[in-house]
């Protein structure tokens, strides 16, 4: 509606309830940065997520984008990811019960990654909890809203949970030359800001949040710009322009998870399924990610892809000195050494790949073609083999052309978690087709060393 508040939208775009119609009652809208992203979309396709949001596609060519990522630098847009205002006198209390990671020893800056399991110490959901004041957190994830209000409901603590997502941009400055680029951007040095930490700039006449993070494993910031004054599409063009001096790229919706692969960071659908939900209500829920042949096509119980923060190379998050929600599930894993999969990396057999195309040029029926990249949240869980005997499973396949391999992430017992045990990738049979076993090879994470808790003040030349 023309005289609409994007916020209005965005709260019309969530309306689910009977009779609420796609496109009419819940429209689609686009990002904050969506007039400056028109305007170099080239692909003229716009991904949706969250209810609402469009994000540019494709800006340049993939590959390009995702090269850029690890040698110049890139600019990507999460802004549809939720996120939550968390305030009230239980503020703190709360996001700690929640959390495997003790937010009592948070200080106002701090960015801190949380991790939350149900009872049996599965991730329900994990995100970034940012300390904005004293008794005030931003909490942000998908579904972070539903998680918290399930948690206050279950303790009965006071605690205020506001629903912000519309009201700030998510815009990732990512890359080696990403510090350079956002100092000639603010002029103002950044080389002391720590990782995980945040602090406020002025830019357009408002006062953004820039936090030090990076999902991408690169050194990387991220913009929370407020949205209310219309001006958020002018700082993504801004800070195009001047990192085109630096060679910077747009990054699309359908790269943004490649970075993820590489870094070795476990993602949510892709990776693992959230455990925030009964088990008997997964196979509908993967019918949103997948499609109804597939899902008929499933031989077993997908509540195996409920994981703990271990499994998914999150250990160092967890602190066993509070009491949170399925602490006692995680004490009980770690006093038996640990969960019975690991994360680990595979690379798989190029020559088997190659073999893998060059089917799909003849007569006969062949495997699948690889979709690359497959999807920003398509699930696609593939059993991997030692001879006979299933050993774990493979995840967020994808292309890396920077590693020139194709690459995933694993979940595999800890007989085969180790560097250069091989193991087979079973890709097909999704439902009809045939299926083809792809050799790979076990690498520890990450694929590409991440640097984006890098010390910069190092790098400065002295004075």
């Amino acid at each position: 509606m023309k005289n609409e508040s994007f916020k209005e939208q965005y709260f019309r775009a969530n309306r689910w309830g009977k009779g609420s119609l796609a496109f009419v009652d819940r429209p689609m809208i686009g990002s904050p940065g969506a007039p400056a992203q028109a305007e170099t979309n080239a692909s003229n396709i716009w991904g949706h997520i969250n209810a609402g949001y469009l994000i540019g596609y494709e800006y340049t060519r993939w590959w390009k984008e995702s090269w850029a990522l690890r040698n110049t630098a890139v600019v990507g847009d999460w802004s549809w990811l939720n996120k939550t205002r968390v305030t009230g006198p239980d503020a703190e209390r709360l996001l700690s019960y929640a959390s495997v990671k003790n937010v009592a020893r948070m200080q106002v800056g701090q960015i801190y990654y949380t991790p939350m399991t149900n009872e049996a110490g599965k991730v329900a959901i994990e995100g970034l909890t940012l300390k904005m004041a004293e008794g005030e957190y931003l909490f942000s994830q998908s579904a972070s809203l539903q998680w918290l209000s399930k948690v206050r409901e279950m303790t009965g603590m006071k605690v205020d949970l506001e629903d912000v997502t519309a009201d700030y941009t998510t815009f990732a400055l990512q890359g080696p030359k990403s510090t350079e680029i956002l100092e000639a951007l603010t002029g103002e040095d950044f080389k002391d800001l720590r990782f995980s930490r945040w602090r406020k700039v002025r830019l357009l006449d408002e006062d953004v949040i820039v936090g030090r993070q990076g999902v991408t494993g690169e050194v990387g910031y991220e913009f929370l710009m407020p949205t209310a004054s219309g001006r958020a599409h002018e700082l993504w063009r801004r800070i195009r322009e001047v990192g085109s001096d630096f060679g910077l790229r747009e990054l699309g919706f359908k790269t943004q998870l490649v970075g993820h692969t590489e870094t070795g960071i476990a993602t949510v659908i892709r990776d693992f399924l959230p455990a925030r939900m009964p088990a008997h209500l997964i196979q509908k829920f993967a019918r949103h990610w997948m499609s109804h042949e597939e899902v008929d096509a499933i031989d077993y119980d997908m509540s195996v892809h409920f994981c703990s923060p271990s499994e998914l190379g999150w250990k160092h998050t967890i602190n066993l000195d509070h009491d949170f929600l399925g602490r006692d599930a995680l004490a009980r894993e770690a006093d038996e050494g640990g969960p019975a999969h690991r994360l680990m990396g595979l690379v798989w057999n190029s020559d088997d790949m190659a073999k893998l195309y060059a089917g799909l040029f003849r007569d006969e029926p062949s495997a699948p073609p690889p979709d690359l990249p497959y999807g920003q949240f398509r699930i696609l869980f593939l059993k991997a083999f030692d001879g006979k005997e299933q050993v774990g499973w493979a995840s967020g396949i994808a292309y890396s052309p920077n590693l020139r391999r194709m690459i995933s992430l694993s979940r595999l017992r800890a007989s085969h978690a180790r560097d250069g045990a091989e193991v087979e990738v079973l890709w097909g049979g999704f439902s009809t087709e045939p299926s083809v076993r792809i050799r790979a090879k076990v690498v520890s994470l990450p694929f590409i060393k991440q640097r984006r808790a890098d010390d910069l003040t190092r790098a400065m030349p002295a004075k």
